[in-house]
C-alpha cells in the first residue's frame, strides 16, 4: 500500500504555497507563469485537461479543451477532484494535458508524483511540469538559507535535466523545456506587466531562469492483444460526474450497482 503523500515536515506545504502565491512576490511569479500557460495552451487539443497543483488558480483559461478539473487533496483549495496525487482515481492513459504545478519540490517522492501524474496521460498527450530552477538565483536563496527562509525556498528544488531523465524512463519525449524569472527572488517595486518574467527566456532561453517549465509528450509502443482476455468495465476521466463549475466542491458520481453490471 502506498504512503500517503506526505508534504514538507514542520508546515502544510500546500496552504502554505498557497498562501505564498497570495503574496506580492507570489503574484507576480504566478502572472508570469500563467502568461507561459496560457501562450502553451491556446493549441493544445483533445478532450480532457487535469491541473495537479498546490495553490487554488486555474492556469488553463486559455485552453480550447473542453473538460477540464483541478485535483488536490485539501477542500482549502476548492478543487473539482478531492484525491491524492499520489493515488488518482482515474484510469491509466485518460487525459489529454497534465499541468502538474509546484508539487515536485514539496514532497518526499518526487518520483512516484510524477510517475502516478505520467499514468494518467494518453499516448500521445502532454505533460506540463511547473517547477522552480536550483540552477538560479531562486535555487541559490533555496540553498543558503533552506531552514530559515519562507516558502518557496523550503523546498526541494529539482533540475529540469534530473526531470528529463525520470521522463525519458516513463516513455515521455521532451518537447520543449523553456525559462522564466530572470530577476533576483525579491517583490520588484514596481508593477510589471504579466509578460516582464519571460524576458530574456522569449529571446534566449537562457537555462538560469527561476521558472522552468517541461513540456513532455507521451509515447507507448503498442502491445499484442492476449487471446481470452476479458477487460473489466472501468469508469473513463469523463464519467467522474463533475459539472464545469462546481461551487461547493466535488459532486459524487452515479453509483453502478452489481445487478446493472450483470445485466449489461
Amino acid at each position: 500500500m502506498d504512503k500517503p503523500l506526505k508534504m514538507a515536515p514542520r508546515d502544510d506545504a500546500r496552504k502554505a504555497l498557497a498562501a505564498w502565491f497570495r503574496s506580492a512576490l507570489g503574484e507576480q511569479v504566478f502572472a508570469t507563469e500563467q502568461a507561459l500557460h496560457d501562450e502553451l495552451l491556446e493549441d493544445t487539443v483533445g478532450y480532457h485537461l487535469l491541473q495537479i497543483s498546490a495553490q487554488n488558480q486555474a492556469l488553463f483559461a486559455k485552453s480550447p479543451i473542453p473538460h477540464k478539473r483541478r485535483l488536490a487533496e485539501s477542500f482549502g483549495l476548492d478543487p473539482d477532484l478531492i484525491a491524492s496525487p499520489l493515488q488518482m482515481p482515474i484510469l491509466t492513459d485518460q487525459v489529454d494535458v497534465v499541468l502538474l504545478h509546484h508539487l515536485l519540490e514539496f514532497v518526499d517522492r518526487p518520483q512516484a508524483l510524477l510517475t502516478e501524474s505520467a499514468r494518467v496521460v494518453m499516448p500521445q498527450g502532454l505533460l506540463m511540469i511547473t517547477g522552480f530552477n536550483p540552477f538560479s538565483f531562486w535555487g541559490m536563496k533555496a540553498l543558503l538559507s533552506r531552514e530559515s527562509a519562507a516558502f518557496p525556498f523550503k523546498g526541494r528544488f529539482l533540475s529540469a535535466p534530473k526531470l528529463m531523465d525520470w521522463l525519458n524512463i516513463l516513455n515521455f519525449k521532451i518537447d520543449r523545456v523553456l525559462y522564466a524569472e530572470f530577476g533576483l527572488p525579491m517583490l520588484m517595486p514596481w508593477v510589471r506587466p504579466p509578460n516582464f518574467g519571460l524576458g530574456l527566456g522569449r529571446r534566449y532561453n537562457l537555462m538560469f531562469g527561476g521558472v522552468y517549465m517541461i513540456i513532455a509528450r507521451k509515447y507507448v509502443a503498442p502491445l499484442t492483444p492476449v487471446r481470452g482476455f476479458r477487460q473489466r468495465r472501468l469508469i473513463r476521466f469523463s464519467d467522474l460526474g463533475l459539472s464545469d463549475s462546481v461551487p461547493g466542491g466535488l459532486t459524487p458520481s452515479r453509483t453502478v450497482s452489481l445487478s446493472e453490471l450483470r445485466s449489461e
